[in-house]
């Protein structure tokens, strides 16, 4: 193990590994450090849409991920309280779904094949002021305390990130939803396709994945539920029963594997970089589940992440209004995606306009194709935003 690395990315999800895999591949001296030891269970719906899938191929990842024979997507179905159902199907390219203990177990070890260094179990406990050779970042590793030497340090280590944290880059919010993931073997009436179910409190999805398992997903609003579980096992036996198509092609099932949860999230990031630090991935900011857009976010994030590192890298000129132009380019790729979730949030809030909307999808499948196509990247975020389009589903 060095002591002195050009970056030290701390979290080795997507967005971790691909940043990490991309600033060794240029030669940089990485250091790509998890608290786990990979493969690791990680609470996720398992979704690569589309354009996540294009990503991973142009990382040069793709012919690993589909050796593990993962499931096409080949588009959603949502299904509203009150029982309406619309169907959209991506068009040009399908989905993947693959447990993400080896998506992820697969990008760690192709950043180590570009040469970046993996460090594995070991926590990150703080980060010291930064100077002029680099930044001291503190890691525990059993009973040992570390420091590496960063000249940048990459924070990729998820929604309450540590390291946005110890440089003061997150605020407190009230916390708005959690979640409960579970795989399922003997699920009845899948259909190829990723399935939300909306509830009162909040939603329920599925899928299938790879090994013949189903992804079963719980996501609730803790504004709407009436208190946060004490039983999340019998909590999730009951967000399953609110949706009762579901609940009965659950009903012969068995669960496989442990019930993993995430959340209260509660932490909000002012901005994605510091004083030699950038975010990336959930550490930069949150997308609502819904859409399934996290694993996309995390690979293209990197993708915008890792030509601002080098440049800063090479120039040696690394405060944050150095880093700024990550930020500005993460809000051009993201801003109308980041506009559609928020319109999807809010119908999702408001079980007697989603009825409505349902209704108005299933009537009218070119509204559905939309809005599975914007979810895919395989059609403009700006489509759905028409004010034309909004009025056909509304009204």
């Amino acid at each position: 193990m060095l002591s002195r690395y050009d970056a030290v990315v701390v979290g080795a999800g997507p967005a971790g590994s691909a940043t990490a895999a991309l600033l060794a591949a240029h030669g940089c001296r990485v250091a790509l450090v998890d608290r786990a030891r990979f493969p690791r269970p990680k609470p996720c719906a398992d979704f690569l849409n589309p354009e996540a899938v294009s990503a991973l191929e142009r990382l040069g990842v793709l012919e690993d991920v589909a050796s593990h024979a993962p499931t096409c997507i080949r588009g959603m179905r949502v299904v509203a309280p009150c029982g309406a159902a619309a169907v959209g199907r991506f068009q040009a390219r399908a989905g993947l779904a693959l447990r993400r203990e080896t998506l992820d177990l697969l990008l760690v070890e192709h950043a180590a094949r570009r040469g970046a260094q993996v460090i594995e179990k070991a926590a990150v406990e703080g980060m010291g002021t930064p100077g002029a050779a680099g930044r001291p970042v503190h890691l525990r590793m059993g009973g040992e305390r570390i420091t590496l030497e960063a000249r940048l340090v990459v924070g990729a280590d998820g929604l309450n990130s540590r390291v946005a944290r110890s440089v003061g880059l997150t605020r407190r919010r009230r916390p708005r939803r959690a979640a409960l993931v579970a795989h399922y073997e003997g699920a009845a009436g899948l259909r190829g396709l990723g399935e939300m179910f909306v509830t009162q409190f909040g939603y329920v999805g599925i899928a299938p994945v790879d090994g013949g398992l189903a992804n079963v997903s719980a996501v609730w609003d803790l504004g709407r539920a009436p208190h946060v579980p004490r039983d999340p096992l019998a909590w999730f036996a009951h967000q399953i029963a609110q949706a009762p198509e579901l609940a009965e092609r659950l009903r012969d099932a068995r669960r496989i594997g442990s019930l993993l949860g995430a959340g209260p999230f509660a932490s909000r990031v002012r901005h994605p970089v510091g004083e030699r630090v950038l975010l990336v991935g959930d550490a930069a900011g949150f997308f609502d589940p819904f859409t399934g857009d996290g694993v996309w976010t995390a690979l293209v994030g990197a993708e915008i992440a890792a030509p601002v590192a080098l440049h800063a890298l090479a120039t040696d000129r690394l405060t944050a209004r150095d880093l700024a132009p990550y930020r500005a380019a993460r809000r051009r790729a993201f801003r109308a995606k980041w506009a559609v979730e928020r319109l999807v949030s809010a119908v999702v809030g408001r079980p007697r306009l989603l009825n409505h909307v349902a209704r108005r999808l299933a009537a009218r499948p070119q509204l559905i194709e939309t809005l599975v196509g914007v979810t895919g990247h395989q059609v403009p975020a700006s489509a759905l935003l028409r004010p034309a389009l909004l009025w056909s589903a509304l009204h």
